[in-house]
């Protein structure tokens, strides 16, 4: 990193040494940088001491206050959040970031606690900025300073000559953060999380109504501020700043009682280090009207509404209205999520939309895709037994965005999804119909974003989903080897999620909680829920080497008509089980079992292929935990279950639970009995030629 930022200054000073360019005051710069500055109007307060940093490579572009166009005379308080981006003549450099408040109206930024800002580590796009004001104070018309740099700036900024630029405002500062407020003796937290500037959560978003936050110390209670309306199956998105893993949750005090109930929790989730997360909210349990909201960003455990040490929670106050709100024709939402979810059409079409950058050109051959394609078309024939085709169209032309590619990098991937979306809806496509037979397939250079903690760069990876039904490529500079990857990516444009698998710490079922951690190791958990649990499968772990499709997954193509040739078990007998994943069928492919708790399925099937072993069936359960991810359009989630839990406890030194799964098979001479009592099921024999749709595999199944 600094060795970065000493070429960075390298390369400014021989710039000045072959120009000459005249240094410009303070009020010059300012003059000049006015108009760049949408929607700032500046004002020359009292200064605290002059500066004169030196803009001509860098200078402050804008500047925004919890999520709207920051102006003169604002008010501020802790936690909130100013977004500082930069500007640049040529090159875009990595830059500094201080802000400063008079907190005590003296004419100085001396004083302890007015250095509200300062930015942890340099970079080159917009900085979020979280103030850290004390809670106690209040100030009218003081100054506030805003420095950009390159080189280092003193506690007070005074003095400041160095590459840069400078903004002076005046605000007024209010009481900081209200941790009461109302009730707050009755919502009063057992234990409150650390929280800061690296742990926090960032903005809220319900149905496109955003409110951003940012550091509160741990918690903030924002119910005399911010009311969201919300509805059930309405969609909430909450971005953390984390560098760690975070278990979230929220809650709504339906009875008013001043506390937070099981029974309230409307929404969970667990997210990777600093991902949004997002779903449905869950209001069956809750009642119309007015009501407290808290929600829960925990780093190291379960979310709690009582508090705990790592993290963040916030409070807000919801208008609890018509779970049909909405909807036009005044249908409730079900039927957007879950096992009623499939794909009507039997094919899929996809168009392929390539895009480029101004100063990086997207390089991946034509041919590449044509190949690809093609065995994406082979690959979906053969699970389909004929019964699913393919087309693509490759659309004539690259898309230049116009801008660089930095424009994007070590930004919000959401920015490149909103930038693509309202491209392709530019240009006629409608890209939000969820009724077609279409997909996109959005293929760009490879995007980045920069690590401060492990200094290194992280390349973004596929990614796809169906609302609206579209996935994103890179260009990596390999070429014709992507076809799995990019099956993988059209099954969730479609609608379906990763094939996860159970760890159930020696048992074949755990708590029946998702996100329970089993083991951690450092600072990786290892959860209940294993992500790509499905190591043989495409959806799972196996999709570079296109692996099949478990049949569970293949009844989400309505065409395929696969419940016709996977009967339900009501009754004791000896069933023969086919081998699904040969292109053709022999006979029936698998057996339904109902589960003993009255809403989950058993998938029974035969794999042969993708490493498994063929001595043994393969068990999926469906419908098993319906609300551990409820986003719109997607179909249930399938998992897979070990039947010799922690036989494996790692693979090549790896210590992924995932790897417990290479022998996942109920083999012959073994039996697996219903976790909730309903049958027992036990492996017989094998027959057939393997490697034919002619293999196959008996169980016997006997009713309790």
């Amino acid at each position: 990193m600094k060795n970065k930022n000493d070429s960075n200054h390298l390369l400014k000073k021989l710039a000045s040494n072959t120009s000459t360019i005249n240094k410009k005051t303070k009020a010059n710069s300012a003059i000049a940088v006015a108009v760049l500055l949408s929607g700032m109007t500046m004002e020359s307060a009292m200064a605290a001491c002059d500066i004169s940093p030196d803009n001509r490579y860098e200078f402050i572009d804008s500047i925004s206050l919890n999520g709207s166009a920051f102006t003169n005379g604002s008010t501020l308080k802790n936690g909130d959040i100013l977004e500082l981006t930069p500007g640049y003549n040529a090159y875009a450099y990595r830059e500094n970031w201080s802000v400063w408040i008079d907190l005590n109206n003296d004419d100085d930024f001396s004083d302890n606690d007015e250095l509200v800002f300062s930015s942890s580590s340099a970079s080159k796009s917009t900085v979020s900025a979280t103030l850290v004001i004390p809670s106690n104070v209040n100030a009218d018309n003081t100054e506030m300073r805003v420095v950009i740099h390159s080189d280092d700036i003193s506690q007070n900024s005074c003095g400041f000559d160095g590459y840069g630029d400078s903004k002076d405002f005046s605000v007024s500062v209010g009481d900081g953060t209200d941790n009461g407020g109302g009730n707050s003796d009755d919502y009063a937290l057992n234990q409150t999380p650390r929280g800061g500037n690296s742990e926090n959560i960032t903005s809220v978003e319900i149905n496109n109504d955003k409110y951003t936050t940012g550091n509160n110390d741990g918690y903030a209670d924002f119910a005399d501020e911010k009311t969201f309306s919300v509805s059930d199956g309405d969609l909430i998105t909450l971005t953390p700043t984390s560098n760690w893993d975070a278990d979230w949750a929220v809650w709504i005090d339906s009875d008013s009682n001043g506390s937070f109930d099981s029974d309230e929790k409307v929404f969970s989730a667990t997210g990777k280090r600093g991902s949004i997360v997002e779903g449905s909210l869950n209001l069956s349990d809750i009642v119309d009207g007015t009501a407290r909201m808290r929600i829960a960003m925990n780093g190291d455990g379960n979310a709690d509404a009582d508090g705990f040490k790592y993290g963040e929670i916030e409070d807000y106050s919801v208008d609890v209205g018509d779970t049909d709100a909405g909807t036009d024709d005044g249908d409730t939402d079900d039927g957007k999520y879950g096992p009623d979810v499939q794909w009507k059409h039997d094919n899929v079409h996809v168009k392929v939309y390539r895009f480029e950058f101004t100063d990086v050109d997207l390089e991946y051959p034509k041919t590449a895709l044509e190949d690809e394609f093609s065995e994406i078309q082979d690959y979906f024939d053969e699970q389909s037994y004929g019964r699913f085709s393919v087309s693509y169209e490759i659309i004539p032309g690259v898309i230049n965005t116009g801008t660089k590619k930095s424009t994007f990098d070590d930004h919000s991937s959401w920015d490149w999804v909103n930038y693509y979306k309202d491209t392709l809806v530019g240009l006629g496509e409608d890209l939000n119909n969820k009724e077609d037979n279409t997909i996109y397939m959005i293929l760009a250079p490879q995007l980045t974003t920069w690590d401060d903690e492990n200094n290194e760069t992280i390349e973004w990876g596929p990614k796809g989903g169906p609302d609206p039904g579209a996935f994103r490529m890179y260009d990596t500079g390999k070429y014709g080897v992507n076809g799995g990857g990019m099956a993988h990516e059209m099954g969730h444009a479609m609608g379906l999620h990763h094939a996860e698998a159970i760890d159930g710490d020696g048992e074949v079922f755990g708590t029946g909680d998702m996100d329970h951690v089993v083991f951690q190791i450092g600072d990786e958990k290892y959860k209940e829920k294993i992500g790509y649990g499905n190591i043989f499968g495409m959806m799972g772990n196996n999709a570079w080497d296109f692996g099949g499709l478990n049949l569970y997954y293949k009844n989400f193509f309505a065409e395929w008509d696969i419940k016709d040739d996977v009967p339900l078990v009501t009754k004791d007998g000896t069933y023969k089980i086919y081998a699904h994943d040969q292109s053709a069928i022999e006979g029936n492919l698998g057996i339904r079992v109902a589960a003993g708790n009255g809403k989950s399925t058993y998938w029974v099937e035969y794999r042969t292929k993708d490493g498994a072993n063929t001595d043994g069936v393969q068990i999926n359960i469906a419908e098993y935990v319906t609300e551990n991810d409820t986003r719109e359009y997607y179909y249930d989630t399938s998992y897979l279950l070990d039947m010799t839990p922690g036989s494996i406890s790692e693979f090549e030194g790896d210590p992924w639970n995932g790897y417990d799964m290479k022998d996942a098979e109920l083999v012959i001479g073994k039996s697996y009995k219903d976790k909730w009592g309903a049958f027992t099921i036990t492996t017989k024999r094998t027959g057939g030629t393997l490697g034919t749709a002619g293999a196959w595999i008996e169980v016997e199944v006997e009713m309790h």
